[in-house]
């Protein structure tokens, strides 16, 4: 990807190398948090979108792009999680998004028809592991993903208005149709695999069981359809939205992965120069089109259209466009952005407030438990989002 943009850059007269450091996932947020405190940070780097820019931000370690960087051409919502007090920080790279899979094979060897309500996505559940296929497949370890499915189920059940209710503080989390969302992802526990709270230490079993046949459905993000096609490229399944109670209002649910930022102290002038010409590229079609084409998946600028090698993925963009949900109210949505200061950054505790997001993972294996009611659960959160909803 980055050699790409080096080679487009040098085409347009930009002399440029870039240098690309890859990090673990699991240790990305401590190794970039430690190097830009230390003032060692790289010129460019990978950010997550909402809280994390924010404190970037406020720490005055990120630079505003205002004015040097052209984003009229990003998604409104989507630029929304890059920026803090009014000006933009990053530029988002991919929009993700969450779905159904089903593996189409064992549906139709077990005579299961592809559920078009939730009621129906229970009964054919039901019917798998009356013959020993695994209905589902989870993993307890990775709270991160449960959560983002509560909110794939949330998509489909709340409508706008009790969203935009929830947003604008004139309903918290204790509304009925929030409480059914968590009651419906309760409804999922019979149906996962043995010892599911054990399964994640490697954060991808989900999709590699999946791709080998070993569970008939998963709820996933289209990020993931490339460890499934690895596994196994000759797999055939297809993708839904989660169904509706109704099945009439199934919606898509996405968030802004993360976004490119800008280091505020780069020493070196020239380097700085460079540095500011590289992101501004990020936010052109030309980077979109080879992010697309790279990853497969979507891009936030518009007119960039994912290409046909990836079915999925256009299909998703499809969704994303006319049935996704407005507004965004799980993870990088204003309810997943405590306020921040500038000493947030140094320390890795700063605050006792907690985002929707975190909120839901800390509820989601007991609700799988049937430790707690989804009555419980939406409590629990309303008092861990106290912040948002003025309580305190």
């Amino acid at each position: 990807m980055w050699q790409t943009v080096q080679n487009d850059l040098n085409k347009q007269g930009v002399n440029v190398r870039i240098n690309f450091r890859a990090i673990s996932a699991t240790s990305y947020d401590s190794v970039l948090q430690t190097a830009m405190n230390g003032g060692a940070g790289p010129d460019i780097f990978y950010d997550r979108a909402g809280e994390g820019t924010m404190k970037y931000a406020a720490a005055k370690l990120a630079a505003p792009l205002d004015g040097s960087v052209d984003t009229s051409t990003i998604s409104k919502t989507a630029l929304a999680a890059a920026q803090y007090q009014g000006k933009t920080y990053g530029v988002p790279f991919a929009v993700q998004t969450m779905e159904l899979y089903y593996n189409t094979k064992l549906l139709s060897d077990n005579g299961v028809a592809v559920p078009q309500t939730w009621q129906q996505l229970m009964s054919a559940m039901g019917q798998l592991k009356s013959k020993g296929v695994t209905p589902m497949y989870a993993m307890g370890v990775q709270q991160w993903l449960l959560a983002l499915q509560i909110d794939a189920i949330g998509a489909s059940t709340l409508d706008d208005a009790t969203a935009q209710s929830i947003t604008a503080k004139q309903a918290n989390y204790a509304t009925p149709q929030f409480v059914n969302t968590l009651a419906s992802f309760q409804q999922l526990a019979p149906y996962l695999e043995q010892n599911w709270q054990a399964v994640g230490s490697a954060g991808n079993e989900q999709e590699t069981q999946f791709a080998l046949g070993k569970a008939a459905f998963i709820i996933d993000g289209g990020f993931d359809t490339a460890t499934i096609n690895q596994v196994d490229p000759a797999l055939k399944y297809g993708q839904m939205l989660v169904p509706s109670p109704d099945g009439k209002q199934a919606r898509e649910d996405w968030y802004t992965d993360g976004d490119i930022s800008l280091n505020a102290n780069i020493k070196s002038s020239a380097e700085a120069a460079a540095a500011k010409k590289v992101v501004a590229f990020t936010a052109t079609k030309a980077f979109g089109d080879a992010f697309t084409q790279i990853a497969g998946e979507i891009s936030p600028i518009q007119g960039v259209q994912v290409p046909s090698s990836y079915p999925l993925s256009v299909q998703a963009a499809q969704w994303y466009q006319t049935q996704s949900v407005n507004p965004v109210f799980g993870i990088r949505s204003p309810m997943d952005t405590p306020p921040v200061s500038p000493t947030d950054i140094k320390t890795k505790s700063a605050t006792t407030d907690q985002g929707i997001f975190t909120a839901e993972q800390n509820v989601a294996v007991p609700l799988l438990e049937n430790k707690i009611t989804p009555q419980q659960a939406a409590a629990q959160i309303d008092s861990q989002l106290a912040w948002y909803f003025g309580k305190k």
